[in-house]
């Protein structure tokens, strides 16, 4: 039910991001970011709430409930309004185990010291262990899943933008490139060298994790 707006709140003039006057547009435009993701739940609906917020490190803007038993709870972590809302659905059961559609969500952070953060937060707070974590090649990446089953990536782009394109364009999946599952570690051996001095330039290196994890120290 729609509640009154605050005393404290006035309306202020619309800012688009950018105005483009009547035919300036001559061809399909691209996206310019992946704004925000809407999560159905039921069972778990608060626990869903509660590790978006943890993961995120983020804050709730809005609980809206709907006349049909619908919750929504939006969920963000920068100046946007929203980035995940978490919407319950009384009744729709739990998700099947081998379900069609999309397969994650994949948020970039900026560097392996809060990738490694995240994983000792989510572990101390009890939530399973990330189910894969590898070295890409192009990027670095934990995969966990959340109390619904749905897979969620933490990942760092381990080169620049364009680097990372000529990364994924002309050698990942190579014959050179390898097996993927070349550059899986153990994210606690991971926390280790880490804690311990080894640099970022070595343990984001996919031959470098390739070698450590073929001598067992990775």
């Amino acid at each position: 039910m729609a509640t009154k707006a605050s005393d404290t709140y006035k309306l202020k003039p619309v800012a688009p991001y950018k105005v483009d006057p009547p035919g300036a547009i001559k061809k399909m435009p691209s996206p310019r970011e992946m704004h925000h993701v809407h999560i159905f739940s039921d069972d778990n609906y608060d626990a869903m709430v509660e590790f978006y917020q943890m993961i995120f490190n983020g804050e709730i803007t809005n609980v809206n409930s709907h006349e049909n038993r619908m919750e929504l709870t939006f969920i963000t972590y920068d100046d946007h309004d929203h980035r995940v809302v978490v919407i319950k659905r009384p009744g729709w059961g739990k998700k099947p185990d081998r379900p069609v559609g999309l397969s994650h969500i994949a948020f970039a952070y900026n560097s392996l010291g809060e990738l490694i953060y995240i994983y000792k937060t989510l572990k101390a707070a009890g939530y399973p262990p990330p189910h894969w974590t590898v070295n890409h090649g192009n990027s670095t990446s934990f995969y966990y899943k959340d109390p619904d089953g749905n897979e969620v990536e933490t990942m760092l782009d381990n080169f620049s933008s364009l680097d990372t394109q000529d990364y994924k364009r002309f050698y990942q999946f190579t014959e050179d490139f390898g097996d993927m599952a070349e550059g899986n570690f153990d994210p606690d051996k991971m926390v280790e060298l880490y804690e311990s001095g080894v640099p970022d330039s070595v343990l984001l290196d996919r031959e470098e994790v390739r070698r450590m994890a073929r001598e067992g120290k990775l």
